[in-house]
């Protein structure tokens, strides 16, 4: 007997219809629960399985080619991102920016993330520990035996559990979201991951020809050392050990680091 079924019965108890023992409500009650209960784990399930597939994601890039590309950025001399102010396509980047020191950070943040014990590094790091906080089975307690002709403690009952009712579809629906953004930060790592290996390279190659002092290079050299580093820097933000706040919400940070790679791979293309 669903949910629905019980507030019918009960609102033609109220209305003067029928009649319902309190322990058919309350079996009924305790079998939604149940219900509930199933439901409600089978979202945290399956949210906390695409938290760690992106926590894998997240430790893998911070370990490899993160940390090759600090290795290539600490190389440069003189570098000032100012010079990429006019530049097409950078504008994002510069809005960002509030302290170019954030740059030279990168390197600390990642080798600090991938020093963690393995333990530490799984989905717990990432939000899955808000998860299972947040899937909490809500409370919902069941008529007493006097209450058979009780209309008012009837009215309760209904409303209890309308109220029980959205507080379980609520929380399935946010684990569903928890699920879909955790895919969506995946995918937006791994796309950002190609355009930085390869970014690595243009930095190695530039290097190369034309040594490590920023001043001597060209514009589109620039651009290339400009767009790798925003990359890194996307990528950063969107490796930040927390994922959701504690409520379970996604980071304001995360969000705003999405939309940007979102608008950024737009721009970049295939």
């Amino acid at each position: 007997m669903s949910i629905s079924f019980i507030l019918r019965m009960i609102a033609n108890v109220v209305s003067g219809g029928g009649s319902a023992h309190p322990q058919t409500i309350n079996d009924e009650i305790e079998r939604a629960k149940n219900r509930a209960a199933k439901r409600i784990f089978r979202a945290k399930m399956r949210a906390e399985d695409e938290l760690g597939e992106l926590d894998r994601v997240r430790i893998t890039l911070m370990a490899g080619d993160m940390k090759k590309f600090t290795d290539e950025f600490y190389q440069l001399k003189n570098v000032d991102f100012h010079d990429c102010d006019t530049l097409a396509g950078l504008e994002h980047f510069n809005k960002e920016r509030k302290n170019w020191k954030e740059l030279q950070e990168l390197s600390t943040k990642a080798m600090g993330l991938i020093t963690l014990s393995g333990n530490a590094m799984d989905a717990i790091g990432f939000g899955a520990g808000v998860v299972e906080q947040y899937a909490v089975i809500p409370e919902i307690a069941g008529l007493k035996n006097s209450s058979k002709k009780d209309m008012e403690a009837l009215k309760d009952m209904s409303a209890r559990l309308q109220e029980f009712q959205q507080e379980v579809k609520k929380k399935c629906r946010r684990l569903q979201e928890i699920r879909r953004e955790a895919r969506q930060a995946e995918d937006a790592l791994l796309d950002l991951s190609d355009y930085l290996a390869d970014g690595i390279t243009d930095i190695r190659n530039i290097r190369v020809k034309s040594g490590n002092n920023w001043k001597k290079y060209t514009e589109s050299q620039k651009i290339l050392i400009g767009r790798t580093t925003q990359v890194a820097h996307l990528i950063s933000v969107l490796s930040e050990v927390r994922f959701l706040t504690d409520e379970a919400d996604l980071r304001e940070e995360i969000k705003d680091a999405l939309g940007a790679a979102d608008e950024l791979l737009d721009e970049l293309g295939a």
